[in-house]
């Protein structure tokens, strides 16, 4: 494990009262304001997490004994181009208030990246404060999130013959068609059943129930818009998980259906070509800019991280990367994280990366591990990011091979919220 300043460790006992001021004041937009009776099942709830085997865990960085700063982390299995990769989540990182600017942050990231690093995980992923601060970590950006309003009337009309309301006990439906569909979909995360009970008591929630089987679900409230009016509202929609058209049709043909009752539907995704099942894909503002209607904000969320070059691609040893046939090395520019920091030769034969101890190469690249990390996750294509001057290739002649290697038809989605 690293050494600093900092004793980095599991929060104890009543030091969750800490935990809890300090994530409060560090997030306080994030948090409604909480009765007392809430503020202590939220401690117990904590403590019951720490004290039990589980894939989340609380942390606490220590200075002189005090508490300084914290963490929650996350042991995720992600879809990596239809391998399971085991995958760390770092979450709620937080400095108090009177410790700011004294690498308290600087001390929590680089203990995570070593804890993984020791338990064999190669990649790492985030929600920023800001991007720019934990891209000079090594952290490299996802793809976009779209978020829409439009008319429920600008739905297509899908058969709702199948759509039906799911209760508590339809919990273990839900986490079987989560997961078929995370498993399906390079850059998502497998969840566990508890998220789903507590989805069921928080939301509505309506299926595509064709027999015994759940082909699709969406998760949904209501949003008032003018407590003064009591027949404006919007729709949100919190999760939408789909296995095939049909069940996709059906769900949105509901949605449809409830013109009679809402403004409009909000609905986030990563799907850059949803406007084409609208109508009208305007967000019912009327900005115009260079002559183009303003259909979606977008907006850059969760950030992934490379940890480990070669075990990364080891993991992958089984994917077909463009189909390319040739040697690789990647000079890999990783100040924050020393052991990631170098030169990495990888042979693709039929496009299946072999990690080399030595030998020649037909190009080098260098770039960024932020970059890098953007890169093998399919967000970005190679000749992007050289046209921009954001890497280096030995020979400009393989540009295009190179982007063929790194190009993929289907970019990541990744939509966990930790």
């Amino acid at each position: 494990m690293l050494m600093s300043m900092s004793e980095i460790r599991l929060v104890r006992g009543d030091e969750f009262d800490e935990y809890a001021r300090m994530t409060l004041d560090a997030y306080p937009a994030m948090f409604p304001p909480m009765t007392e009776e809430q503020r202590l099942g939220w401690l117990e709830r904590m403590r019951k997490v720490n004290a039990e085997p589980g894939s989340v865990k609380y942390y606490g960085c220590y200075r002189g004994g005090e508490m300084v700063g914290g963490m929650r982390l996350h042991d995720f299995a992600m879809t990596v181009y239809g391998a399971q990769v085991p995958v760390g989540g770092v979450g709620n990182v937080f400095v108090d208030l009177p410790h700011k600017k004294e690498h308290v942050a600087k001390d929590m990231m680089e203990w995570s990246h070593s804890h993984y690093l020791e338990r064999g995980v190669n990649l790492a992923v985030l929600y920023p404060f800001r991007p720019d601060f934990y891209r000079q970590m090594g952290y490299g950006y996802s793809r976009k999130m779209n978020r829409y309003r439009f008319r429920p009337a600008d739905l297509p009309k899908g058969s709702r013959e199948h759509v039906v309301w799911m209760g508590e006990e339809d919990a273990p439906l839900l986490l079987e068609c989560y997961n078929m569909y995370a498993h399906r979909t390079h850059g998502m995360i497998e969840k566990q059943l508890p998220y789903f009970e507590r989805l069921l008591k928080r939301v509505k929630v309506v299926g595509c129930r064709v027999g015994g089987e759940l082909e699709g679900f969406l998760a949904f409230t209501f949003k008032k818009l003018d407590p003064g009016h009591m027949l404006l509202q919007d729709i949100e929609v919190q999760t939408l998980v789909y296995l095939n058209r049909d069940a996709l049709l059906g769900l949105l043909g509901f949605l449809g259906a409830q013109l009679d009752q809402v403004e409009r539907v909000v609905l986030c995704t990563m799907d850059d070509d949803f406007h084409y099942l609208l109508n009208d894909p305007r967000d019912g503002e009327p900005r115009i800019f260079y002559t183009c209607q303003e259909t979606n904000l977008q907006g850059l969320g969760i950030m992934y991280r490379v940890l480990d070059t070669r075990g990364l691609f080891r993991q992958l040893g089984g994917h077909s990367f463009g189909g390319a046939n040739l040697r690789l090395r990647l000079n890999v520019l990783d100040s924050f994280l020393p052991s990631n920091d170098g030169g990495v030769l990888v042979q693709f034969v039929d496009g299946k990366p072999r990690v080399l101890d030595g030998g020649g190469c037909d190009v080098e690249v260098t770039m960024k591990v932020e970059w890098l990390s953007s890169l093998v996750m399919g967000v970005v294509d190679f000749r992007k990011l050289w046209a921009y001057g954001l890497l280096e290739v030995s020979d400009e002649g393989y540009v295009d091979q190179l982007d063929t290697l790194f190009h993929v038809a289907v970019k990541p989605v990744t939509v966990e919220e930790f």
